[in-house]
């Protein structure tokens, strides 16, 4: 059996839809998995060994740049190398018009939502076959993609999430080696997700009382500003106990920072996810937005706090963290 997936953004969602491949996987051994995604998030899913081929696409930029003769001959070669492969089933979870556009270049029959669920409402007039079944818009990510798959394949998907990220844990080397380490993040695009700055401040000296060094994350020149404001807080209280990663790094090296941490704990945002889903455990701080709506299910010890416009205290997170340390081993509690 061939299989494409169609999942093309964004970070947390890709997360989200890689036990699909466990499930085909589990159903079908020795189907082959391919899957179309965007390139800012290619690392993700090359990550995972159950997917034979990664279609990275950057729709974004041919958009922005049709008009130049090498963009075009670009998307020709990307098309013709797409349309090589004929696939039993594609499937396209991201429910959007361009998604079904893209998806129907590659030949094999289109499985999508039904009208009532996809994200846009005209992104099914494109599936040759559409799900009868009617998931709710708002429901969890995890169960409605393996919902989706698991119809187009006519199989009932058991038993929980296998997010199946092969990534052996390699510590940093701009990280001192005899120190546990938290990645703490504070940044998202959304500001009604972002927490408190003086309850970071309590919860990165709580931590490195612990004697757990902090390391904030960032991605563009505002969260930087924040990254380096928060350890210089946290590191006045104890020297050496912070700081703020001193890049901005591709995807493909945060799942290494990530996954040799001791802790994550982060706000509502992708990278959390992503944390929890190569085995990191995680302590996720919900306060524009509620941990019902994504009830994801985490390859690792894994702890929500707070919900939509209800921030979690800094005491509770401190105590969260505490506990997912002294489980695996690297503090007392």
């Amino acid at each position: 059996m061939r299989v494409l997936i169609v999942k093309t953004s964004s970070m947390g969602d890709i997360v989200h839809a890689l036990p699909v491949v466990h499930d085909i996987l589990s159903r079908h051994p020795g189907a082959q998995i391919d899957w179309l995604v965007e390139e800012a998030y290619a690392d993700i899913v090359r990550a995972h060994p159950g997917v034979r081929r990664v279609i990275a696409v950057q729709l974004r930029r041919w958009r922005r740049q049709f008009w130049r003769a090498g963009v075009r001959r670009e998307w020709r070669q990307w098309k013709t190398a797409l349309r090589a492969e004929r696939y039993d089933a594609v499937i396209d979870l991201q429910g959007l018009v361009k998604s079904a556009l893209i998806a129907r270049l590659a030949r094999g029959p289109l499985y999508g939502l039904s009208w009532a669920s996809a994200r846009e409402a005209l992104a099914p007039l494109f599936y040759a076959h559409r799900q009868k079944t009617r998931l709710r818009r708002t429901e969890a990510a995890v169960p409605r993609y393996r919902a989706l798959v698991g119809w187009a394949l006519g199989d009932v998907p058991q038993g929980a999430p296998h997010y199946g990220l092969s990534l052996p844990p390699r510590r940093p080397q701009w990280l001192d080696a005899d120190r546990p380490y938290a990645v703490l993040l504070s940044a998202t695009a959304k500001e009604r997700k972002l927490w408190e700055e003086t309850r970071w401040i309590a919860l990165g000296q709580a931590l490195a009382a612990q004697g757990v060094r902090c390391v904030f994350a960032w991605g563009n020149a505002s969260e930087r500003q924040r990254a380096h404001r928060l350890a210089a807080a946290v590191d006045a209280a104890d020297a050496g106990s912070a700081l703020a990663a001193p890049a901005a790094f591709a995807l493909g090296e945060w799942m290494q920072v990530l996954r040799a941490a001791a802790v994550v704990i982060g706000v509502d945002t992708g990278l959390l996810y992503l944390a929890a889903a190569v085995g990191t455990p995680a302590v996720a701080i919900y306060t524009g937005s509620s941990p019902h709506s994504v009830e994801f299910e985490s390859a690792g010890p894994w702890r929500s706090l707070g919900d939509d416009g209800q921030p979690p205290t800094a005491q509770a997170v401190v105590d969260a963290a505490r506990q997912l340390l002294a489980a695996t081993g690297h503090t007392a509690a």
